[in-house]
């Protein structure tokens, strides 16, 4: 996929809010079957994997995190942490996902990359999956799980260049808030 640059757009505790703009986002790119929606979290433990497990039953992951989840108590995972990727059936799926999964686990990353950013003529803007993703930092403000534990969550959009980003900001009602981050 190669690097994008990833936009801050909002900052927030207000989770209804980070889904409404992640909403009206997608609503304004071009779905796209070759992409997915998953919900990224830190694990160190068993126990944590069992829990994220079972808060998102509906997700899908790899046999070896089932593996993993299946072995009885709260041993460190062979690696120390690993880093769960859970794929949600549909975008939609995802606030609902979320918050389960934030009942359980302190920190989450969600990614909806199932579309592509529509051709946009005057600004000089090409229709392109290469760079387009939208990305949901939970409880952190960073575009990895560097950061420190926040109270709020920031959503950032993923492009090609901040044109684009520009452009995606407006059509939505939002504006950039921050510098980017190359990912």
């Amino acid at each position: 996929m190669g690097q994008t640059a990833a936009f801050p757009l909002l900052r927030t505790t207000d989770l209804d809010a980070i889904s409404s703009l992640a909403d009206r986002i997608l609503a304004l790119s071009v779905p796209d079957a070759l992409g997915g929606t998953e919900i990224w979290a830190e694990v160190s433990s068993r126990a944590e994997l069992r829990r994220l497990l079972d808060a998102v039953p509906e997700a899908g992951v790899s046999e070896a995190y089932r593996e993993h989840a299946a072995t009885g108590g709260g041993s460190p995972l062979p690696n120390d942490s690993y880093l769960l990727f859970m794929e949600l059936p549909d975008p939609e799926s995802a606030p609902k996902a979320a918050r389960a999964a934030l009942a359980v686990h302190d920190q989450l990353e969600v990614y909806w990359d199932a579309f592509s950013w529509p051709e946009v003529p005057e600004r000089g803007l090409e229709w392109t999956w290469k760079y387009a993703r939208l990305q949901v930092s939970l409880h952190h403000n960073s575009t990895d799980f560097e950061g420190p534990w926040t109270e709020d969550h920031t959503l950032f959009v993923h492009v090609g260049d901040q044109q684009r980003a520009a452009w995606v900001a407006a059509q939505v009602g939002a504006e950039i808030i921050g510098e980017h981050t190359i990912c």
